[in-house]
């Protein structure tokens, strides 16, 4: 072999791996070109992203939350509201009136509406006008680019950190075809975003944990960026409070003074703007998905014998001595809730809550947000997964590995199992002392052991849902809720697909396990928020189950 051969041989994998970032780039740059509902009316997929959106021209062009105005924007036709959404709530604003919003946490909505805002300006165009121009170019911004960027970065981190050829290519490939987020990468939500500052958190704190094990100088930038990203990523999904409070254990043992006054402080910076923007939207520090129940006993009113219901002056009476103005056109209807009257006065935009107890009649203010005329989540309206799971266990085993499931629909994962296993094997053979304890924390055992813990968790709290909410994520293609653990799964295979290199036999299952998770990501390329291949075929072999 001459020296032009054997430079080649290791040029030619370099070259082939940067050509395929640069397809995979380019094949998403062109979906979000294409992108568009069946309606032609703009690129907008689901009712998810339509909350978002709505929430973000609202901002823009109205300079409020309120999105009343968006979501009664009619299509071409004159008739159908393409802007509307089952994603929204409504309560009062600071007008006193009820107002429709985005059920959206506001924090990600309005770091949306900064980046689309610039774009409006350039072009002179309002999101409203040109959704198809405003909103690709957004998606392009906020998505693509953040996305493209994290391949770059996972496969220098593999070039620095895996020996093996085979094994960085496998999981670039996975990275790049073979996982929900670059399915998502058309469609605005907080999954892809919650990936990306999770794998921000999870760099800076293996680079604190090497400067540990080298005895390096700690920077109070790296804690407090780690902390920023480890708060970002709980602001997009709430169970990753785990993952912070995981990486807070690991960062104990590497010094405490850095993790109160470093990553806590990163993260508090992050609590304040995520309560700051709750505030500023809906004037309650609690975002859209706490207000489904009463709000604050305002008043009790004896009950008379046998009566169905207090008589409406009294609740009127009550209800206008503590800030309300409900009118003689004041009705009442029976509430989402059970057992709960609304006294609602359109004619204001007000109401109350009323439900009994004993001898007495109890006036609450309205606090259940997502109940409002014509509502999707009015008994009645919700259908398919909406209905939720009723059975927890079975519910665990089909996002588990049963048609939403993530080790069945995306098989790849089975090697995160496996490498979780392994990295904890190589933990250093240490006592039970602090200093030993603190060197299996620092070490990639420790990090392994916490991903697994973070995902268990992650996996118990949803399991253990109330009925409405154990729906699978609504339609969408993959159980999205635990989305933002994908780059942990990733580097957790590292070990496993080390190991099977060594085997042919191995590799071939570890590709079959790899192409079936492409397959599955790659099917609802065209919209992300339709159900998981295996529930489809359910639905189609038992349609009336």
């Amino acid at each position: 072999m001459n020296q032009e051969e054997g430079v080649s041989s290791s040029w030619r994998y370099r070259d082939v791996a940067w050509l395929l970032i640069a397809v995979a780039a380019v094949m998403q740059v062109a979906r979000v070109l294409g992108v568009a509902a069946v309606h032609g009316e703009h690129p907008f997929l689901s009712a998810n992203d339509r909350s978002r959106w709505a929430a973000i021209a609202a901002l823009i062009e109205d300079g409020k939350w309120e999105i009343d105005r968006v979501i009664d924007i009619t299509g071409s036709n004159g008739k159908s509201k393409n802007w509307s959404s089952i994603d929204i709530v409504r309560h009062r604003g600071a007008d006193g009136r009820e107002h429709f919003y985005s059920s959206k946490p506001p924090l990600l909505t309005a770091l949306y509406a900064a980046i689309c805002k610039p774009v409006t300006m350039l072009t002179g165009k309002k999101l409203t006008q040109e959704p198809f121009l405003i909103g690709r170019v957004v998606i392009l911004l906020v998505n693509v680019i953040p996305l493209v960027l994290w391949w770059i970065w996972f496969y220098r981190w593999l070039e620095n950190n895996v020996s093996d050829a085979w094994t960085r290519f496998v999981l670039l490939n996975a990275a790049l075809w073979g996982t929900f987020l670059t399915t998502f990468a058309a469609t605005l939500s907080n999954h892809l975003h919650a990936a990306l500052f999770f794998t921000m958190s999870l760099a800076m704190l293996w680079q604190i944990k090497r400067n540990a094990e080298q005895d390096r100088s700690q920077p109070w930038t790296l804690w407090i960026a780690c902390g920023v990203c480890s708060g970002l990523t709980v602001a997009c999904e709430l169970p990753a409070l785990a993952w912070a409070a995981a990486a807070g254990v690991i960062l104990l043992f590497v010094d405490w003074k850095k993790l109160l006054f470093g990553y806590g402080l990163g993260g508090a910076v992050v609590a304040v703007a995520f309560l700051a923007a709750t505030i500023s939207a809906h004037n309650d520090w609690r975002p859209p998905y706490a207000h489904r129940g009463l709000g604050a006993n305002i008043a009790t009113i004896p009950k008379a014998p046998d009566s169905a219901a207090p008589a409406i002056e009294d609740v009127m009476e009550q209800a206008n001595k503590r800030g309300y103005s409900l009118t003689d056109q004041t009705k009442v209807i029976p509430a989402r809730l059970t057992g709960v009257l609304q006294f609602i006065d359109e004619s204001v935009g007000q109401r109350v809550a009323v439900n009994t107890k004993d001898d007495s009649w109890f006036i609450y203010d309205w606090d259940d947000w997502y109940d409002f005329p014509k509502s999707y989540w009015l008994p009645g309206n919700k259908k398919g997964v909406d209905l939720g799971e009723k059975d927890p266990w079975m519910y665990l085993v089909h996002f588990l590995v049963g048609h939403h499931g993530i080790f069945s629909v995306t098989p790849i994962w089975l090697l995160s199992m496996v490498g979780a296993w392994l990295w904890v094997r190589q933990r250093p053979s240490t006592r039970f002392t602090w200093a030993g304890i603190r060197q299996f924390a620092i070490s990639d055992a420790g990090v392994a052991s916490a991903l697994v813990a973070v995902s268990i968790a992650c996996f118990v709290f949803y399991a253990t849902r109330v009925v409405e909410d154990r729906n699978y994520g609504g339609v969408s293609s993959g159980f999205r809720w635990v989305f933002w653990l994908i780059p942990g799964w990733l580097w957790l295979c590292v070990p496993a697909v080390e190991s099977a290199s060594r085997s042919k036999a191995l590799r071939i299952l570890v590709s079959l396990l790899l192409l079936l998770s492409i397959f599955s990501a790659t099917i609802p390329w065209p919209n992300p928020w339709t159900h998981p291949w295996p529930y489809r075929i359910v639905i189609w072999l038992y349609p009336e189950s």
